[in-house]
């Protein structure tokens, strides 16, 4: 008598080139800086009528700092977390030019909540010392303790970043990688069996 086999095999999976990753990131780098800078933008424009584009959200005037920062985060997660969830599953543009993917480390469908963890924790916000939404972050701390901690806050970001750069060089996985047990991998979004999440 044979069973019934009712479990799928978890899709084969080759981990992404560095180079391949290296140009994703890069890309990922400028378009999402680019896609947070937006409404900040356009908030300095309305309030000041200058027609440079200024992305320090500590120039604003009370309370309209808080209201560029929160902005540009979420026009961040828009391009780092919405567009991987819902659009191009697992692909940020960059990735889906470059043909990797974000999977987890079954080689399925990363969940939602590790999916966040990923990219607005781990790479907006931790590990962004040179992305505009880590910026935002490091404003917005600075704007509420005064000052206090937004060198340092940059320095702990800056070292987060060299370390996750180094383990990616060192293990093929950044720390985001480790925090969400997620992996970049070579492929379109057809290729994996992706559930509803």
């Amino acid at each position: 008598m044979k069973k019934n086999r009712t479990d799928k095999a978890a899709p084969k999976v080759i981990p992404a080139p560095l180079n391949r990753r290296g140009f994703a990131f890069l890309l990922d780098w400028y378009l999402g800086s680019a896609f947070s800078a937006v409404p900040v933008g356009i908030l300095w424009n309305m309030q000041t009528g200058e027609t440079a584009i200024n992305t320090d959200v500590t120039l604003f005037e009370a309370p309209w700092g808080w209201l560029a920062g929160l902005l540009g985060l979420l026009f961040g997660a828009a391009y780092y977390y919405v567009v991987p969830l819902k659009i191009w599953k697992g692909q940020t543009f960059g990735k889906r030019l470059m043909n990797i993917r974000i999977v987890g480390e079954d080689g399925g469908a990363l969940p939602a909540g590790r999916l966040a963890v990923r990219q607005i924790v781990g790479i907006m916000i931790l590990e962004s010392s040179f992305m505009l939404t880590g910026q935002y972050a490091t404003q917005m701390v600075t704007m509420l303790t005064a000052g206090a901690i937004g060198n340092a806050l940059n320095y702990l970001m800056l070292g987060a970043f060299l370390i996750s750069v180094w383990m990616v060089f060192k293990k093929g996985k950044a720390v985001h990688d480790l925090w969400s047990d997620s992996q970049v991998v070579c492929g379109k979004e057809s290729e994996t069996n992706y559930t509803q999440l």
